[in-house]
């Protein structure tokens, strides 16, 4: 379980790939990626051919059970509404590709994805990267991959800030062990130096 955060054109896609093929590989079972409808080309028609995969694109449990290949794809509505259930299949795997649909705690899709996703035992999210001062939305990530509770992260490493509700301040004494914490189980890249690369 973790995050993959990148910038536009540094390889989300590609880990996705390579992430579904090696959780196919290990147990079996399907593995789903939710992406806006705009990006599924670049999984059935680019980076999943490139990668030696065959990716389909699915709208109901029908077309999961008929699909053909084990890496599906569909959009965030189709599980929001009801058209898909993961808990009717062997899903092993899913990721989020963008990870914004996740934003607010207490919004109808993450509690669905919360509930419908809780027992897939291997779960990702690949997005942009977040602003790094975004302290909610990096918690509601761990929280979705069930890193950690978002309660239990509020109380560890966060004070109140008296001066505006809601705001987020890292206790100054935990903000070493929160970034070693988010280092645990997320991968930020901003340009290809940040893993020796030239830019």
């Amino acid at each position: 379980r973790g995050l993959s955060a990148k910038r536009f054109g540094l390889g989300k896609t590609h880990d996705q790939c390579e992430i579904a093929r090696i959780v196919h590989q290990r147990t079996g079972g399907k593995f789903l990626i939710l992406c806006p409808l705009g990006a599924k080309y670049m999984f059935e028609e680019e980076d999943g051919p490139r990668l030696g995969l065959r990716f389909q694109y699915v709208r109901t449990n029908a077309e999961i059970e008929a699909a053909d290949t084990p890496y599906l794809i569909t959009n965030y509505e189709r599980v929001r509404d009801g058209d898909i259930d993961p808990r009717r299949h062997n899903i092993a795997g899913v990721s989020l590709d963008e990870g914004d649909v996740l934003r607010n705690l207490g919004s109808k899709t993450f509690q669905i994805f919360e509930d419908v996703f809780r027992d897939v035992r291997y779960k990702f999210i690949a997005t942009a990267t977040p602003d790094p001062n975004s302290y909610k939305e990096l918690i509601y990530f761990a929280h979705w991959l069930g890193i950690m509770d978002y309660g239990q992260a509020l109380t560890r490493f966060f004070q109140r800030d008296s001066t505006k509700a809601g705001n987020l301040t890292l206790h100054p004494q935990h903000e070493d062990e929160f970034w070693h914490w988010v280092a645990s189980w997320a991968l930020f890249l901003y340009e290809p130096a940040d893993l020796g690369y030239p830019n």
